[in-house]
């Protein structure tokens, strides 16, 4: 199963060299690959995009003692998911957690993220890091954001019960669904994945399609508002034969 295709991406525009291990079709991860690579930066997303499968805090922290580099955790997601992996960040000092208020925060026009590591760690980053900083306004926002948790717990808790009830609906709709940590579900429709695409997206409901092995023949469906929510299976009971 692929994760997170940015990575790729950065590390295409680096002087670096990029190894790619897959999930198994269990999302188990794959420890004894890693290990073996010992990268200098091994990067696991969980909860994973576009799958939506977290990783147990167990596996991770089994892969954090073996690996002599840096292991990034992202957890772009972890407001919509049942754990954290913070609590390696006090035991290791190779760990990285990198978070961002795009999700949770509902603030993806912000661009503003962040890391959790120990000082040591943090202190090499600052010597590679941009002359620039975040800017004032995000940082203002940002820290206003973070101080009202209460706030982004409620949001975040209303799209895990929508999550659940979008399951329910598709699985009724002879979808397979796979569980999902995350703020969207990954899907199998009982008929051609890209057609539904096409035909969902006629009508102004966007989901999304990657055509690429192991993903041409699911949609990831993000979680919604209720009426949109109702428009995509409104819309699906129609299309799905």
């Amino acid at each position: 199963m692929p994760t997170y295709v940015l990575y790729r991406t950065l590390s295409e525009m680096q002087p670096a060299r990029a190894i790619e291990i897959p999930y198994e079709a269990d999302f188990q991860l794959p420890i004894a690959a890693l290990l073996k690579e010992n990268a200098a930066l091994t990067c696991i997303a969980t909860p994973n995009s576009p799958s939506g499968h977290a990783v147990p805090l167990a596996e991770l922290r089994q892969l954090a003692a073996g690996l002599t580099g840096v292991l990034a955790i992202d957890e772009a997601y972890v407001d919509f998911a049942d754990e954290t992996a913070l609590p390696l960040v006090a035991e290791f000092e190779n760990v990285i957690i990198i978070r961002t208020l795009s999700k949770g925060y509902s603030l993806a026009g912000l661009r503003l993220g962040f890391g959790i590591a120990q000082p040591k760690l943090l202190a090499g980053l600052f010597k590679v890091k941009d002359s620039y900083n975040i800017d004032a306004i995000a940082c203002q926002v940002g820290a206003a954001a973070m101080r009202d948790q209460a706030y982004k717990t409620a949001c975040a808790q209303q799209v895990k019960e929508a999550r659940s009830q979008l399951r329910i609906d598709l699985k009724n709709l002879n979808f397979r669904v796979w569980d999902s940590q995350a703020n969207f579900l990954l899907t199998q429709p009982p008929q051609n994945a890209e057609a539904l695409y096409l035909a969902l997206k006629e009508r102004g409901i966007l989901v999304r399609y990657f055509k690429q092995p192991g993903l041409d023949d699911k949609l990831r469906i993000t979680i919604g508002t209720e009426e949109q929510n109702r428009l995509l299976i409104e819309a699906l009971v129609h299309l799905v034969r």
